[in-house]
This record gives structure tokens, sequence and C-alpha cells, in this order.
């Protein structure tokens, strides 16, 4: 009786010395900086371009009879990746000038290219924010008596950001 007294209280002893197992998890968590909300594109658009709009997911192409404008919204930080996508070429087959506007590096250039109905002249800016390219197109016939009467000096310095 006693042996079997002394081990219930041995066996009631060994209970609070347990020990408590935790459980631990490793996982990869990255907190991934969120990019920035783009900012919305303002430009005088030409009355006949608002005719025909198609929409992408990087932006939107107005069609008129003998030009087209395109406004696109592309990543930052690959300024030759951003020249490719919009006319084809990179950036040490053009001459980019890089200028300021409002605070933002702003970049112009012009190529040439064919098209389906003859050589094509186009004219690009872009404004860069750190987080997206902010891009405004034109592409139009490189003979100029096929070309609109739009005032395209007025088109191009309406470009902005808000």
């Amino acid at each position: 009786m006693k042996k079997l007294l002394f081990c219930l209280i041995f066996l009631a002893l060994l209970t609070g010395c347990a020990r408590e197992e935790t459980m631990e998890t490793v996982g990869d968590v990255w907190d991934v900086p969120a990019m920035a909300v783009p900012r919305q594109i303002l430009v005088d658009l030409p009355e006949d371009a608002a005719a025909g709009v198609l929409e992408s997911d990087t932006g939107r192409i107005y069609i008129a009879d003998d030009y087209e404008i395109m406004l696109e919204t592309l990543e930052s930080g690959d300024l030759d990746g951003t020249l490719r996508q919009l006319c084809g070429k990179g950036k040490d087959e053009l001459t980019v000038m890089e200028t300021q506007q409002d605070g933002l590096k702003r970049y112009e250039f012009v190529w040439v290219s064919a098209g389906e109905r003859g050589e094509q002249l186009g004219r690009s800016v872009i404004l860069d924010d750190g987080n997206y390219h902010y891009c405004l197109s034109v592409l139009r016939p490189e003979e100029a008596e096929e070309t609109s009467q739009v005032v395209w000096s007025q088109v191009f310095q309406s470009f902005a950001l808000s």
C-alpha cells in the first residue's frame, strides 16, 4: 500500500513537470511593396479623335481617318522596354530628348515605320513619375498632303497628369 501511495504521489508530481510543446511554423512572408496608384492622364484631344476608341489593359487608342492617338500607362523602370513597346525601337536606335515637366522626367522622340498605306510618322512623349510611364503617341501618314488639320503642338503641350 505504501508503494502504491508513493507511486501515485510521484506520478502527481511528475504531471506538473510535463513540458508543454509549442508548435512553430516557418513561412517566407515577404512584404511586397505596393505600387502607387496610377495617376490620371490629361490631354486635349482633337474633336474627331473621340469617334473611334479601342481600350486595352494599358490604355486607349483613338482612331481617326488619318491618324491614331495612343494613351498608355506602363510600369516605370525600363525606359528601353517602354520605347520598344511604343515604337519597336530601342534607346540606342532613337534620339530621345529628356527634359523636366512639373517635377517629372519627360522623354520625347520621333520615329518612322512602315504602315498599311506607306510610311508612317510617329511622335511620343513619356512622363515618368518613378512608378509609371505615362505615354502619349501619335501615328500618322508621313505624306504631308494626307495629314489632318490638327495642331499637334497643342496636343503635346496639353499632355499632363492629375
